[in-house]
């Protein structure tokens, strides 16, 4: 790919964990020129959450930070150098509270695209208050749906991720809308406005959400089912993939059952058709009905564990490789092509003394790296 769609746009990156740093790898990932800004004695958090870690830095950091440079400051001490940083940036990002944010990089030019990444939306009462992936998910109704006989977070910090991405297309949506923006993207209100059809129908029914664990609250059967020796997954979003699923397992008497024909009836006969399928779904293995089902082109498949889905075929292409680091790459094709790992999750520092002689004209202090205290920041 001979240029990327944001070639030539420079991105401030003053945020830390997973929110904001997931933002900027996919402005990275586009072409963005991404300048992290680390405080200098540990950096980014998550520089240290581990196990697992590769070498001396978290497997959670390697994620999020690809495609970057990192400049250890110490936004107090070292404040005409944010300052000029902020002026070279065309976009800004940052994950402090309101006042540390005010403190630590003032005011920020109305040409700039400045996106903040927060807790709670600002014309709340909860403005102020420091977020967390968490208790966004607990907050904002995700956790309620999830899980079966109690509540359950997901698996991956889900919350953060959805905040990330809508943060990222607010950034796109104002550098083509062109000239400044002031962007803020709340981990609560990304979550809640996640929920789309299930808060939708809570909205108009005026009824509080069920949890229905692997099941889906509108469409049976879509769920996981037990084979003899592993589970698997069938989407029967239509009552034509029903009929067929009838004929897969060989009870073609059930397509005109009048409990089960059409979807309706099927999701009010739902603890009368569950256990049925179940029983004969547990008489061979996963991958037979697997294949069976695709074969009738019913969207079926394996539950895998993580490194198995990794290591699958449909996995390959996803996969990027730089020098022996291995990541998942950029999901979306451009032109046929996928968008390249240029560089490596930076080390601590690693471009600040360049960065300086760019910024300033003037080469880094020894010992810059250790200079002053650690910056505090607010949470997501």
């Amino acid at each position: 790919m001979k240029r990327l769609p944001l070639d030539g746009i420079v991105v401030a990156d003053f945020s830390r964990v997973l929110a904001g740093p997931l933002c900027t790898e996919l402005l990275a990932d586009e072409g963005a020129r991404v300048i992290k800004v680390e405080e200098p004695r540990f950096g980014d958090e998550t520089r240290r959450w581990g196990p697992p870690f590769a070498g001396d830095v978290s497997t959670y950091f390697l994620s999020v930070n690809r495609n970057k440079e990192s400049i250890a400051l110490d936004l107090r001490a070292d404040r005409e150098l944010a300052r000029a940083l902020i002026e070279r940036a065309d976009v800004i990002v940052d994950n402090f509270l309101p006042a540390q944010r005010q403190e630590l990089l003032g005011e920020i030019p109305e040409t700039k695209v400045h996106c903040s990444i927060t807790g709670f939306d600002p014309e709340t009462a909860e403005a102020s208050r420091p977020g967390y992936d968490l208790l966004a998910q607990a907050g904002a109704g995700l956790m309620s749906i999830t899980g079966g006989a109690e509540p359950f977070k997901t698996g991956v910090a889900l919350a953060d991720v959805l905040t990330a991405h809508y943060a990222h297309g607010a950034i796109l949506a104002a550098l083509y809308a062109g000239g400044g923006a002031r962007l803020e993207v709340s981990l609560f209100g990304a979550t809640l406005a996640s929920l789309v059809n299930v808060a939708q129908a809570a909205l108009s029914t005026g009824h509080e959400a069920q949890r229905y664990g692997n099941a889906h609250p509108s469409i049976v059967p879509y769920q996981l089912f037990h084979a003899r020796d592993r589970a698997f997954a069938i989407g029967g979003g239509t009552d034509r993939h029903y009929r067929s699923l009838c004929g897969v397992i060989g009870r073609p008497e059930l397509a005109t059952d009048e409990r089960f024909a059409t979807n309706a009836a099927r999701v009010a006969n739902r603890a009368t058709l569950v256990p049925l399928l179940e029983e004969i779904f547990a008489t061979n293995d996963a991958q037979h009905w697997v294949d069976r089902c695709r074969d009738a082109n019913i969207p079926a498949s394996l539950v895998r564990g993580v490194l198995e889905a990794l290591r699958s075929e449909e996995a390959r292409p996803l996969i990027a490789t730089l020098d022996g680091f291995e990541t998942v790459g950029h999901p979306v094709r451009m032109n046929g092509e996928r968008l390249p790992v240029r560089s490596h999750p930076p080390k601590l520092g690693e471009h600040t003394e360049a960065l300086r002689r760019e910024l300033t004209g003037t080469p880094a202090q020894t010992g810059s790296r250790s200079r002053g205290t650690r910056t505090p920041g607010g949470r997501r």
